[in-house]
């Protein structure tokens, strides 16, 4: 078959009749091929148009969700910042909590001794009342005075 093209070099006015059936049967082939070529052509170009808007709506949807997810970037960011901001102030109270059990426990310390102090006078308060019902023990009465005393000073200073 490429034989017979080569030899159709001829100009259209010197082929002979077969020559001229022969070369409009390849034109119409030809032609025939190329609108199927076409067709499909047109065909992957629409899909192809069709991919491209598809691409264009998605990279779209993607930039708002670039837009958002940015926001919430923005939002967590000043949460955290929040979150550092209540974790130092929670850590001052816990600071102060603790300086104030310290105090307690001084306070506690002193009420302990204040309590045994108190309990000793009351010892010596049913000692006195015994005594006292026979007769009256002065320096007794005296010591008690100066523990009660030294009780109000503690006292003043808790």
């Amino acid at each position: 078959m490429t034989n017979k093209i080569k030899k159709l070099k001829l100009p259209l006015s010197k082929m002979t009749g077969n020559e001229k059936d022969y070369t409009a049967v390849l034109l119409e082939d030809v032609n025939s091929n190329m609108k199927a070529f076409w067709e499909v052509l047109s065909s992957v170009k629409e899909k192809g148009d069709a991919t491209f808007e598809q691409v264009g709506l998605v990279t779209e949807k993607i930039d708002s969700i670039e837009i958002r997810l940015d926001s919430i970037e923005g939002q967590q960011t000043t949460t955290n910042k929040r979150l550092d901001s209540m974790d130092t102030r929670f850590n001052k109270v816990d600071e102060q909590l603790d300086s104030m059990n310290g105090g307690f426990d001084r306070v506690e310390f002193k009420l302990d001794g204040l309590i045994k102090e108190v309990s000793f006078i009351k010892e010596e308060i049913k000692v006195l009342k015994t005594a006292l019902s026979s007769k009256a023990d002065k320096e007794k009465l005296e010591i008690l005075e100066f523990k009660i005393i030294r009780i109000e000073r503690h006292l003043k200073l808790a």
